[in-house]
């Protein structure tokens, strides 16, 4: 079967799925009584028969009073039209509770709860609990395919389909509140104290999906889960089995499983296309409810011992070590403390048995993000720009309250010291004079700007027998600004045996210019001599511990257009553009606190958050190192292929200035992501192309944790200096 008719097979198979199941609105009560049941156990007794109620015969002896129709008043009616209809208190007091209603909830709360599934406890230990993943629709009667779902990788869309088995091996029936199977995704941060990760104590649990099927948790209604069932909500279908096993397919009315009796639950989840725009509630960026992909090791649902057995099959995707985003689907257990014996301080629910089943999700990247990429960095930008503008505008404000009693006094130049020594004035008029050169001559017959480059430009010097140097010109290495995108290849074991996977390769456009003040002696150009060419993919992991990441980020964040080479300074980065930056702004703002008090100098919450949020970001860097590659120089004199750059030759090009003279090496760098490789020395080389055995996982970001890619080109001349420019790049599936 090709590709096309795969593609439409899959596609009428899940047309088949939307049809066969049935989407449904939980009632208020229903909503309450699972999704909204509230953290703190209530007394309900489900042991108990609610009473019976006689029915009042119509021919009653009860008389209807008499009701004067016309003096009926509307209970609205005396509001005004701006508290229709409810007043404007009652409103504001209600979305000051809303968000409140969630976060107390069992659901939301659900990592927090004592988990006793595998504890020593007695009566927990007599609940088995098991999950199965199926290929299509769960249906009575009828055989199910089983499947392992940890050879698949999902996508919005895709549906997961299976059934849960609960089984009490007790003698006696073990009561229960809630039971719930749930497809969520969460981002688990463990506790590292200086290396050592404590597996079982998260620092922090962020659960940015959570779904909920309310067919296969317990309900009070008998839910019509498929479009064929037609049965009555009301009836609890006490006692109905599957043929096919003949285990029980409804659970007790009264919150009991009763010995020695399987219970089935069947459940069906569908990816979402995104996420709900409250997941990125204080900021709102769409970028950040786009579904994250499944990302590090999820310590919290595989032991340690687990762990370092399967690391063999570990995929390897250079997460921060202590960080995970994962997916799964989980069916729980839930019942008060006291019913299972189990002594606290006070009574509160635990989870008395549970059993997950990791789900590997892989987006598809959204199509608006590729198509208007660079409209997106602009607003990317702005955004950023008045975001700093109100921060300076803020720290501004506290330094004119420190200088109230001398406000007559001028501000003084702050504007950072500059050395006037001759030799590093005229070094940077020569920097001025070959950067607009080179710009002006390089790739002229190109739409894009002439400015639109990234470039590092350094000095090259001679050094004399007395150890003073003279600088004879300026070398620059440059590419044009462009974003380059690759798909996203999986692991070996998730990949499909029709499929290529070659769409690896990448041309970027390089420049090597030297600018040099010509000899008045006539004497022969001594060029510089370049060592080496290196090229890197850079893997850059980006994430907050605390409070949620106030930007989006754009490659312009990790390095700057333009260096100038100093041997005393390492290029910029992340590190130094963004979180230093916002260092500065936090250690400003608690002195400007410190100093004035909160009560004068007022620094609003959410501010204050952000900032906080990006001066704390913990960052992951790895330089994959891509030793293969290939050079192509194109020019009217030449066209032709290179391994090194050392034979590619200087050529002269025409320059407006008469005392100054221009070389390049201009040539196309193609590479190939999957020569890439971890840096370090291996005795065995793996087998295979490097990505069978590295796993880059699509460019994401979300409202806690980021993954963003660039290459990274570097040439060495023989004076020391190394140059180096970065190309934004993004893996895309």
């Amino acid at each position: 079967m090709d590709t096309y008719s795969k593609q439409k097979h899959e596609e009428k198979r899940l047309k088949e799925d939307d049809d066969l199941i049935n989407n449904i609105l939980p009632s208020y009560h229903m909503h309450q009584s699972t999704i909204s049941k509230n953290l703190t156990p209530t007394n309900e007794n489900f042991r108990v028969d609610p009473p019976m109620y006689e029915m009042t015969p119509v021919n009653s002896v009860s008389t209807t009073p008499s009701v004067n129709m016309s003096a009926m008043q509307s209970p609205t009616s005396n509001l005004s039209v701006d508290e229709f209809p409810f007043p404007s208190q009652q409103i504001d007091q209600v979305l000051e509770q809303e968000p409140n209603i969630w976060e107390n909830t069992i659901l939301a709360n659900v990592h927090k709860l004592p988990n006793l599934s595998k504890s020593d406890n007695k009566i927990c230990q007599d609940l088995e609990i098991d999950m199965k993943v199926t290929e299509k629709v769960c249906q009575k009667g009828v055989k199910p395919t089983i499947i392992d779902p940890l050879k698949y990788e999902f996508k919005q869309g895709d549906y997961i389909h299976g059934y849960v088995t609960i089984k009490n091996k007790s003698p006696v029936p073990v009561l229960f509140d809630m039971v719930y199977v749930v497809f969520e995704g969460t981002l688990v941060v463990l506790e590292n104290n200086r290396g050592l990760i404590d597996v079982k104590k998260p620092s922090k649990v962020h659960k940015f999906l959570n779904m909920l099927d309310l067919f296969a948790s317990w309900s009070y209604a008998n839910i019509a889960r498929l479009a064929t069932d037609d049965g009555d909500p009301h009836d609890w279908c006490d006692g109905e089995t599957d043929p096919y096993d003949n285990a029980v397919l409804s659970i007790d009315v009264k919150r009991f499983f009763q010995p020695n009796v399987m219970y089935k639950r069947f459940f069906t989840f569908k990816i979402p296309e995104k996420l709900l725009d409250n997941t990125c509630e204080a900021h709102t960026f769409p970028v950040h409810t786009e579904i994250p992909p499944s990302i590090g090791v999820s310590r919290t649902q595989n032991s340690p011992s687990s762990i370092l057995g399967a690391k063999s099959g570990h995929l390897k995707d250079f997460s921060i070590i202590d960080t995970s985003i994962g997916f799964n689907v989980s069916a729980r257990v839930i019942g008060k403390a006291s019913d299972y014996k189990h002594s606290l301080d006070r009574d509160q629910y635990v989870v008395a048995k549970e059993a997950t089943c990791n789900i590997r999700v892989i987006p598809q990247s959204n199509m608006n993000y590729i198509h208007y990429n660079s409209s997106r960095n602009r607003e990317i930008f702005l955004y950023y720009k008045v975001f700093v503008d109100s921060i300076k505008s803020k720290i501004e404000h506290g330094n004119n309250l420190l200088n109230l009693p001398r406000d007559q006094r001028d501000t003084p130049d702050i504007s950072p010291l500059v050395s006037r020594d001759g030799s590093f004035v005229k070094l940077r008029q020569l920097y001025t004079m070959a950067d607009n050169e080179i710009k002006r001559e390089l790739r002229p017959s190109t739409k894009q700007f002439l400015d639109e480059i990234y470039q590092c430009l350094a000095p090259f010097k001679k050094k004399s027998l007395t150890g003073s140097s003279k600088t004879l010109g300026v070398i620059s290495l440059s590419t044009p600004k462009e974003d380059y995108r690759t798909l996203y290849v999986p692991p070996v074991k998730f990949r499909k045996p029709d499929e290529s996977y070659d769409n690896t390769k990448l041309t970027i456009p390089i420049d090597i210019s030297y600018f040099h003040t010509k000899s008045s002696s006539g004497k022969e150009v001594q060029f510089p001599e370049i060592k080496y060419l290196k090229v890197e993919l850079v893997a850059l992991t980006l994430r907050s511990l605390k409070y949620p990441i106030p930007l989006e980020f754009s490659h312009d964040m990790c390095f700057k257009e333009q260096e100038i080479y100093d041997k005393k300074e390492t290029p910029e980065n992340f590190d130094s553009i963004i979180i230093k930056q916002f260092q500065s702004y936090l250690l400003q703002l608690k002195s400007l606190l410190t100093t004035l008090g909160s009560n004068i100098f007022k620094v609003e919450t959410q501010l204050m958050k952000d900032i906080k949020s990006l001066a704390t970001l913990s960052t992951k860097y790895i330089n994959l190192q891509i030793p293969k590659y290939q050079l192509i120089m194109k020019s009217p004199k030449s066209h032709s292929s290179h391994n090194s750059i050392t034979t590619i030759p200087w050529e002269q090009v025409k320059s407006t200035h008469d005392e100054y003279s221009l070389y390049s090496k201009s040539f196309d760098l193609h590479v190939d992501l999957r020569d890439c490789q971890a840096k370090g020395p291996t005795s065995h080389p793996p087998q295979g192309t490097s990505l069978d055995h590295l796993t880059l996982v699509p460019t994401f970001q979300s409202c806690f944790m980021s993954r963003l890619y660039y290459l990274k080109v570097s040439i060495k001349i023989n004076t020391g200096e190394l140059l180096t420019v970065n190309v934004p790049m993004h893996i895309e599936n």
